[in-house]
């Protein structure tokens, strides 16, 4: 854990409460290998304030653990490089090309504006509705193709490769969410669900079942 965050129950982190200017992060503690296809099943909670509620969520891969970034529009993740983030923003800064809608991005290396994703901005439903969401990410090196689900359903994806154009050959990363609130906010929260190690594209084995499911 770092920043304001703190465990709610078994599983679950609150990243912020309602409370401007907080943020937070949340890093499973083993590292995980990009060579290896997997499946991350967390579930979220992006706030009960909608046109108040500010400013989201972030899920990232960084060669390191315990770590938060900028706050504010920088989302608990800006400013961390080398990195792959996919942001959940739910907050209009219009300076950084955000659309009007809730909205997801895949982005490199703690840039938050809109221009350097990788891809995006996806729009998507209101999200701070005060439900838990399932929010799940797939990653395949075959096909280099990084994607995420919300509910059940693809929303973005995108072919990169990781390891050598971001990780300078490194595949070895840790993942975690990072959250955070400026002049507005919402509480921001997470629970581990489920990891899954492919070992090709058609065998799979846990690599680690947690306490939600």
């Amino acid at each position: 854990m770092s920043g304001d965050t703190y465990l709610t129950e078994e599983e679950c982190f609150r990243l912020t409460d309602e409370n401007d200017y907080s943020s937070g992060s949340i890093w499973y503690k083993r590292p995980i290998d990009l060579n290896h296809a997997f499946s991350i099943r967390l579930s979220i909670m992006a706030g009960c304030l909608d046109d108040a509620g500010a400013d989201g969520m972030v899920f990232a891969f960084a060669p390191r653990a315990n770590i938060t970034g900028f706050r504010g529009e920088g989302i608990g993740y800006s400013g961390l490089a080398p990195s792959v983030g996919i942001e959940i923003d739910t907050w209009l800064n219009e300076h950084l090309g955000d659309p009007v809608e809730d909205h997801l991005s895949i982005m490199l290396n703690g840039r938050i504006g809109h221009w350097n994703d990788l891809v995006g901005p996806v729009k998507i439903s209101n999200i701070e509705d005060c439900e838990r969401h399932g929010f799940f990410v797939n990653w395949n090196p075959a096909a280099q193709r990084l994607s995420v689900e919300i509910d059940g359903v693809e929303v973005i994806s995108g072919q990169f490769d990781l390891i050598n154009k971001v990780f300078g050959g490194n595949s070895i990363v840790y993942w975690g969410m990072t959250a955070a609130t400026g002049r507005y906010h919402n509480i921001h929260e997470v629970c581990f669900d489920r990891i899954a190690l492919r070992n090709d594209a058609h065998e799979s084995s846990d690599y680690s079942t947690l306490g939600r499911q």
